[in-house]
C-alpha cells in the first residue's frame, strides 16, 4: 500500500473505526486532494504577487533568464480557506428549530374538501355522454 493509504488506514483505527470497505482511503484521499488543490488554486488567485510586473514581461532580461513561478503566501491560504469553510462545510439548521418551524406550520387548518369536488359537468340531460339523447 502506498503511505497515504497506510496513515489513512492508522487514522481510522486509532478512531475506533475497524470495520469499512477498502476504498474507504482511497475515498478520503480523493477528498483530500481535491480540497487541497482547490485551495491552492483560490490562493494563487487571491495572491497579489502573481501578476506580471516589469521584471517578468516577455523581453525582458529576467524572462529570459530564469521563468517566473507563482508564490502562494500564507496569507492568501488563510483567505481562501476562510471563503471555503464559509459556504463548503456548514452544519445543517438544528433538529428543535426545524421541528418549531413545521409545528408553526402545521397549525395552519387546511380548507375542507367540499362534497362535490372535481370537475363540473352540466346535468345529465345537457350532457352527450348519457345513454338517452332524446334527439
Amino acid at each position: 500500500r502506498p503511505r497515504d493509504q497506510r496513515i489513512l488506514h492508522l487514522v481510522l483505527a486509532s478512531m475506533g473505526v475497524h470495520a469499512y470497505e477498502e476504498r474507504v482511503p482511497l475515498m478520503l484521499q480523493d477528498f483530500a486532494y481535491r480540497y487541497q488543490v482547490g485551495i491552492l488554486a483560490d490562493a494563487l488567485a487571491l495572491s497579489p504577487d502573481n501578476h506580471l510586473t516589469a521584471a517578468h514581461e516577455p523581453g525582458s532580461k529576467k524572462a529570459a533568464q530564469q521563468p517566473a513561478e507563482p508564490v502562494v503566501k500564507a496569507a492568501a491560504i488563510r483567505q481562501a480557506i476562510g471563503s471555503r469553510v464559509a459556504h463548503q462545510f456548514c452544519a445543517g439548521l438544528p433538529k428543535e428549530f426545524l421541528l418549531e418551524l413545521g409545528m408553526e406550520r402545521n397549525r395552519t387548518v387546511l380548507p375542507r374538501v367540499e362534497r362535490e369536488f372535481g370537475v363540473r359537468l352540466p346535468a345529465e340531460k345537457f350532457c352527450l355522454t348519457g345513454t338517452g339523447w332524446g334527439l
